[in-house]
Order: C-alpha cells, then structure tokens, then sequence
C-alpha cells in the first residue's frame, strides 16, 4: 500500500511539471524598413493562476529593451 502511494505520488507531481510545460509559449518576429530591422521576442508562461510575459525588442540602431509582466488571479 505504501509503495502504491508513493508512486501515485510521484506520478502526480511529474504530470503537474508537465502540465506548468504546456501551458508555456513563445514569438518572435523580424520587421524591415528604410531605417534597418527591428525584432521581437516574446515568451510567457501560466501556473496555479499566475501568467507572466517577458518581450525583448531591438531596433534598428541596436538599442534593446525588455518589459516583463504578471497577472495574478
């Protein structure tokens, strides 16, 4: 009964660390115009009522900026 336990224990936890996985995303995306390129990249994920973001943009002058955010529930 012990061992039972246990592994239904564990089998739980590896489905909630497989499950925070599919709920994760990412973007990126390239733009061309008469100044250069720009990029951005974008990832975030959701968890036990919780979303974060982060976004990363580059300019055509090679200036970077991040912002990140979380929304919570």
């Amino acid at each position: 009964m012990t061992k039972f336990f246990l592994s239904s224990l564990v089998i739980g936890a590896l489905s909630l660390a497989a499950a925070a996985d599919a709920n994760a995303w990412t973007r990126s995306a390239t733009a061309s115009g008469p100044r250069g390129t720009s990029s951005v990249t974008a990832s975030g994920s959701c968890a036990n009522g919780s979303c974060t973001r982060s976004v990363t943009r580059t300019g055509p002058a090679g200036n970077t900026y991040t912002r990140t955010g979380t929304v919570s529930r």
